[in-house]
């Protein structure tokens, strides 16, 4: 039994190329629907802005484009080179 809401459902209204897009992905990753290649994307960008805290591996948040703060150990986390790093811990 599915608890999907009304509120749940997003609409999108496709142009030709992007509906095409979606359907070359669909085959490429072998899903059954539409919906679940738009899943499979959601998936994607959320790991691909996913701030993991060094401090507890929990999941932070981005406060601006280098620095990010973490709920749980409430650490505050700055990008160096590519790696997150604790530039302070709250108390």
């Amino acid at each position: 039994m599915s608890t999907e809401t009304v509120a749940d459902q997003m609409l999108l209204n496709l142009n030709a190329a992007e509906l095409e897009a979606v359907q070359a992905l669909q085959q490429e990753m072998g899903l059954e629907d539409p919906a679940a290649v738009m899943h499979a994307l959601l998936r994607q960008a959320a790991q691909r802005a996913l701030v993991v805290c060094p401090s507890c591996g929990h999941s932070a948040h981005r406060t601006t484009g280098d620095d990010a703060s973490c709920a749980s150990c409430m650490s505050v986390l700055h990008l160096s080179d590519g790696i997150w790093q604790v530039i302070s811990l709250q108390a």
